[in-house]
């Protein structure tokens, strides 16, 4: 099928209202315009039939994206985060999936799949050592030139292309602010919109081509960070090769050659880190802060447990804070499966053959819970047990680690009622409860992912 005709089907009126019922309606992000999602139900079909005009004859013109900032610590600048209007998220979500049609080869991959094969490489024994980039700003700086070239090679269709271009080069603004004279952006990809990964997929995907497929070397990259596994006396020359390739088409690697730069190359006998692991003579375990974001994260939940518990005046409200915080506590340690998507630390670090991290873990938990007075109060799971069963293939062999897909009414009740009480919860039809369950599971999801953010 061509690219104008995925770029059809992907804007037909049916497909635009299945994106928003699955994918926008129950979400909480509001852009400029300050309108909920849920709240586009009562004008759908009209705002569909502006989509799909106005896509068609290529007059869609997408609203200023709302500012978002995110802190990565007190030594660094904000992360920025774009944040578009219910409308345009349903356009953008089209717009990635006629991408991901057109560019198969380009769909981000799982960070899972990338440390997986790095353990085949790292076993077979024809590496000896390894290099590691970092790229600068990566969304920030990648070149409209060069991402249009790259998308021009399979796309034709004006509609298509220009539908792009507007949603990178629609500003971001403080909320507030006006857009009338924000300017656009001239570089870079707006980070936060479901296109993003796409469009930087697409961009660097010839250099990944070109360096992946050859055999003297074993390359991986996930977003901005790249890690090549040589032969011995080749690390350097290779690191040089890649850089060459990367500077072309205008990237900005970190230098390896400066001292504490972060990029580097060595021997693999050397200590390094790739997505959140530490990698030392062919063994993975998990990168010391990457332990400590999760035990501060662990420590959270008991400091709001003891906060809920100074709170409650009745045996009924303490219960439920000890139902609520112990139900967090374990979502934590053992993650869950939503959406058919393993989620959650333990997912994330399943590729480990160092488990002395999962027992030092379980004794933190350990000392939390007497710590915050919760020792015969909470039933905490196992780090060390949800490690083995998270390695099991089948997703429905899961017993120990909750799978939110497959519940019934009845148990997304009960998780329900750990939020809103049972009373009210009684008083609920299964629609709504279905509704107001996936709103909560995706909050908590969204903690689990937060855990894992930064790791690279």
């Amino acid at each position: 099928m061509s690219a104008s005709k995925h770029f059809a089907k992907r804007f037909r009126p049916k497909n635009l209202r299945r994106i928003y019922v699955e994918r926008i309606r129950e979400t909480r992000a509001i852009g400029v315009d300050r309108m909920r999602p849920a709240n586009l139900h009562k004008t759908l079909n009209l705002e569909l039939s502006v989509i799909t005009r106005k896509v068609a004859d290529s007059s869609y013109k997408f609203t200023a994206y709302k500012q978002k900032l995110i802190s990565k610590g007190a030594d660094q600048s904000p992360r920025m985060l774009s944040i578009p209007t219910a409308r345009d998220r349903i356009v953008l979500r089209a717009l990635c999936q006629a991408l991901q049609d057109v560019f198969p080869d380009a769909i981000p991959s799982l960070p899972q799949a990338k440390i997986e094969a790095l353990k085949e490489a790292l076993s077979s024994g024809h590496f000896q050592e390894f290099v590691r980039l970092d790229l600068r700003n990566f969304y920030g700086i990648i070149s409209h030139a060069e991402l249009h070239k790259a998308i021009k090679k399979r796309v034709r269709k004006k509609a298509f292309l220009e539908l792009i271009t507007n949603a990178v080069e629609t500003p971001t603004i403080p909320e507030g602010s006006s857009s009338a004279t924000a300017a656009r952006k001239v570089k870079g990809v707006p980070q936060g919109l479901s296109i993003s990964n796409q469009l930087a997929e697409i961009a660097i995907n010839p250099i990944d081509s070109l360096f992946a497929s050859r055999t003297d070397i074993a390359y991986f990259r996930y977003v901005d960070d790249i890690l090549i596994l040589t032969a011995a006396g080749q690390a350097k020359a290779v690191a040089d090769e890649v850089i060459e390739q990367l500077v072309a088409k205008q990237f900005e690697p970190y230098d390896p050659s400066i001292p504490n730069s972060k990029s580097r190359f060595g021997k693999l006998s050397e200590s390094f880190s790739f997505l959140g692991y530490q990698i030392h003579n062919g063994n993975l375990s998990v990168r010391r802060d990457s332990i400590h974001k999760l035990e501060s994260a662990l420590a959270a939940i008991l400091t709001n447990y003891k906060y809920r518990m100074e709170q409650a005046r009745t045996p009924a409200q303490r219960e439920a804070a000890v139902r609520l915080c112990e139900w967090r506590l374990n979502l934590k340690i053992t993650g869950c499966i939503y959406e058919g998507t393993r989620r959650g630390w333990i997912f994330y670090f399943s590729q480990i053959n160092d488990t002395t991290c999962l027992r030092a873990l379980q004794k933190t938990v350990a000392s939390l819970l007497a710590r915050f007075g919760a020792t015969g109060a909470f039933h905490a799971k196992s780090f060390l047990k949800t490690f083995y069963e998270s390695r099991r293939k089948d997703k429905a062999s899961h017993k120990y680690i909750p799978n939110f897909d497959t519940m019934s009414v009845s148990q997304r009740r009960n998780i329900l009622a750990l939020f809103v009480g049972d009373l009210k919860v009684s008083r609920l039809s299964d629609k709504r409860v279905e509704q107001l369950f996936k709103l909560r599971i995706r909050h908590a999801v969204k903690e689990l992912e937060a855990d894992l953010a930064g790791l690279s």
